[in-house]
């Protein structure tokens, strides 16, 4: 398993942080997807044999999120 954490624009509501997890959460090779609301940081677990960081920062882009770092 490899993890990601992508620093977001700053989140407008609690909403936001549900929209993004629920998105990430249904993509294959995804594990594990939290984001926290107070830092606009999303955490995701992920098999990199199904998934790829650039594939999950797509999902969160086209959500209509900017990620402003990735680590």
């Amino acid at each position: 398993m490899k993890k990601l954490t992508l620093q977001l624009e700053e989140l407008g509501c609690p909403s936001c942080v549900k929209k993004i997890e629920t998105a990430l959460k249904k993509q294959d090779g995804v594990n594990e997807a939290s984001v926290l609301f107070n830092s606009s940081k999303a955490k995701i677990e992920y098999d990199e044999e199904k998934i790829d960081s650039a594939k999950i920062s797509k999902v969160v882009t086209d959500l209509g999120y900017e990620i402003l770092s990735r680590k």
